[in-house]
């Protein structure tokens, strides 16, 4: 009977079993571990919903597996579906589902490496342009040279400005009153 349940909840993401409940695939989200530089794959689950009293009037080609499921259950009090996971009956009387974990080995975590290439030439997009790094490279260069060249320009005419206060400064008042004169 599990030859039969597992590929139809796998394949159809879930599977429904009259008088028992549903049995439905559900998928994690994938996790990043950057402290180790990895990425870990989506991990799926089974999850179980028991039946409710207006299901138990409904059939499928699973009615016949839920009767031999229920017999089973009374019976030896657990029953394993391989691949899948173990329905067992609960002190209440009411069925219960333990499902089995997949294996880490179907499910590698992948490197996640931030790769640079220094000299490749890509695309970029820059604002509403498409242009290329080694174009955006040599901008850049060209900015920073005018950058350079420009900043002793404004030395030398700041430096002039005060050169030219000091020389009219002195022509006007003479070396006499730079310190603390009175003058009479």
């Amino acid at each position: 009977m599990e030859y039969i349940i597992a590929p139809t909840l796998f394949l159809n993401k879930t599977c429904r079993l009259p008088g028992i409940g549903t049995l439905a695939v559900t998928s994690l989200s994938a996790e990043h571990d950057l402290v180790n530089a990895q990425i870990k794959a989506p991990l799926p689950s089974i999850v179980f919903s028991a039946s409710q009293e207006a299901d138990e009037n409904v059939f499928n080609e699973f009615t016949a597996f839920s009767e031999l499921i229920k017999k089973d259950i009374d019976e030896k009090g657990i029953v394993t579906l391989k691949g899948v996971g173990d329905f067992i009956k609960n002190g209440q009387g009411a069925i219960d589902f333990i499902p089995r974990k997949v294996n880490s080995f179907f499910l590698p975590t992948v490197a996640a490496q931030i790769v640079i290439r220094q000299h490749t030439e890509h695309a970029l997009l820059v604002g509403d342009k498409e242009t290329t790094s080694t174009q955006m490279t040599g901008y850049f260069d060209e900015t920073e040279t005018t950058k350079k060249s420009q900043w002793w320009i404004w030395a030398i005419v700041l430096g002039v400005v005060g050169l030219s206060t000091i020389v009219l400064y002195l022509s006007q008042y003479g070396f006499n009153l730079l310190g603390n004169v009175i003058t009479p």
